[in-house]
């Protein structure tokens, strides 16, 4: 099942409760919070420990219970307009963004049909990490400069205009921080204290490791991997070489943090402290 456009995390909705049966022999997704539910964990076996390109197994992106083998990442980077920054310093770490200096200067992920409802999707992993690192005080401080939310793609190829749309900052994916066309006038600053990192794995069912193995081969080997560093979802594993900047660090709450949450709970708890302190500014 390859997931495309509107259905997005449709399929897997409900595999939390599903019986084993009815489960998948393998799961592939980024870390949405239902794949870490104990009852879907519990159906799916694990592994022996990773062999890891250094800058994940220093940002820990190793599973300690080899359920969830993680095969890629998706770093989130500031994207920088020179002419906007006005004099200003460009963000060196993520909490540089919780300056007054840059008030109604900062976008980030989202999605509405128009400004008289709500945001129907927005990168609340993104909120979590800075509730979770800042605490609410920092996630207010946060909101207070972003000017708006809106989709990924729109923002690339907004940033390094004149377009009211965008401001100095756009926290992006690198592949979409990297598709801007500006290049004389935008630069992309891979954060002095990590990119923060969403994992993107795969689950096996108990039994089923022989039979699968072709596709684990291939989620994990140097042919894929090399598309994926070309697409700036840099592999995890060692297979291929050079997938990150000189320097690069990667950041994220950990493993221990992560299983230790309910992480739908803790996404919405961001979320609604996030929108009361933006709306609360506008």
């Amino acid at each position: 099942c390859f997931l495309g456009g509107g259905e997005w995390y449709r399929p897997f909705d409900g595999l939390a409760s599903a019986d084993a049966d009815g489960l998948p022999a393998m799961l592939v997704t980024t870390l949405y919070h239902d794949v870490l539910a104990p009852s879907l964990l519990a159906h799916y076996a694990a592994a022996a420990s990773e062999d890891l390109h250094p800058v994940c197994a220093a940002a820990g992106l190793g599973d300690p219970a080899g359920v969830f083998r993680s095969f890629a990442a998706i770093p989130f980077v500031f994207l920088v307009d020179e002419r906007r920054l006005r004099g200003r310093p460009a963000p060196r770490v993520w909490s540089d963004l919780f300056d007054p200096m840059w008030a109604d200067d900062i976008v980030f992920g989202g999605w509405r049909p128009n400004e008289q409802v709500p945001y129907q999707d927005y990168n609340s992993y993104l909120l979590l990490c800075l509730q979770r690192e800042y605490g609410n005080a920092g996630l207010a401080a946060f909101a207070g400069n972003v000017r708006h939310l809106q989709h990924n793609i729109r923002t690339a190829t907004q940033a390094g205009s004149n377009s009211a749309s965008v401001g100095a900052i756009a926290i992006l994916p690198w592949l979409q921080a990297e598709l801007c066309p500006r290049r004389e006038r935008i630069r992309v600053v891979w954060p002095e204290d990590g990119a923060l990192a969403m994992p993107i794995g795969y689950l096996v069912k108990p039994g089923h490791e022989h039979r699968l193995a072709p596709l684990v081969h291939y989620v994990t080997g140097a042919a894929l991997g090399r598309v994926l560093a070309r697409n700036c979802y840099p592999p995890t594993g060692r297979a291929v070489s050079g997938v990150f900047p000189a320097g690069a660090r990667l950041k994220w709450p950990g493993w221990a943090a992560i299983r230790a949450m309910d992480m739908a709970a803790a996404s919405r708890s961001a979320a609604d402290t996030f929108f009361a302190a933006w709306h609360g500014c506008r």
